[in-house]
């Protein structure tokens, strides 16, 4: 599927999942609420993601990302009007010389607006890995919320990670705050597995699992052996 335009009608509610996709549309009118499953496995992938969420509507979307080489993903959803709510969780999974951007924003135009962006990395090999994107809280957005949390672990020197969340805000009567880690791989933790009996390689993988299966067991059986599969071959 090339691209693909969601449009939810008052009060609707749907479940999607897509592993075929390269540009998506969504509207959301007053009260729908949608949870969209997204799982990348191409190659050089170029995404955008735009959205325009309504009244007391909501979009939770869970994006697992096994790409392969270079991937650019762009995502700017306008939370339009009050009580409007957002939801994004993220897990990239980078090898080789993979190269892997992900730009995700949101903007808050109305009061009593929520943003809540969780994003998860694991860079191995000469791999590397971008988070970037801004939380936008507008003039007379009052009561808003935004919250955002990156974190990637690099597995070997030569592997990179960036995180860089932006919080804009242009009202005083809002909550947000944002939070970003990036570290090398704890050799107390490989240490401890592998006293435990484990090799080098499934200690390895099983820190990634525990890094990257919070998003991954949300998908169908289908595309959680895709997403297995991903990892083993990764690994």
């Amino acid at each position: 599927m090339d691209s693909s335009c969601i449009c939810l009608k008052k009060n609707e509610k749907r479940v999607l999942e897509y592993t075929d996709f390269s540009d998506l549309n969504i509207e959301l009118q007053e009260g729908s609420n949608l949870l969209l499953k997204l799982a990348n496995f191409g190659e050089n992938s170029h995404i955008k993601i735009c959205g325009k969420v309504g009244k007391n509507a909501g979009i939770s979307v869970i994006f697992a990302d096994f790409s392969k080489n270079f991937a650019k993903v762009k995502s700017q959803i306008d939370l339009v009007e009050e009580g409007a709510y957002c939801e994004w969780q993220l897990a990239t999974l980078s090898n080789k010389n993979d190269q892997k951007e992900f730009d995700i924003s949101f903007k808050h135009l109305a009061g009593k607006t929520t943003s809540i962006m969780n994003n998860y990395g694991v860079a191995r090999d000469s791999s590397k890995i971008i988070f970037s994107g801004v939380s936008h809280i507008v003039e007379g957005a009052k009561g808003s919320n935004a919250k955002q949390n990156a974190k990637i672990i690099v597995f070997d020197k030569d592997a990179q990670g960036v995180a860089s969340p932006i919080l804009k805000i242009d009202e005083n009567e809002v909550q947000a705050s944002h939070g970003a880690v990036v570290g090398q791989l704890n050799s107390d933790h490989m240490f401890y597995l592998m006293s435990r009996g484990l090799t080098y390689d499934e200690a390895r993988l099983l820190i990634t699992l525990g890094y990257l299966k919070p998003v991954s067991k949300e998908f169908s059986e289908k595309t959680q052996s895709m997403i297995e599969n991903a990892l083993k071959e990764a690994m």
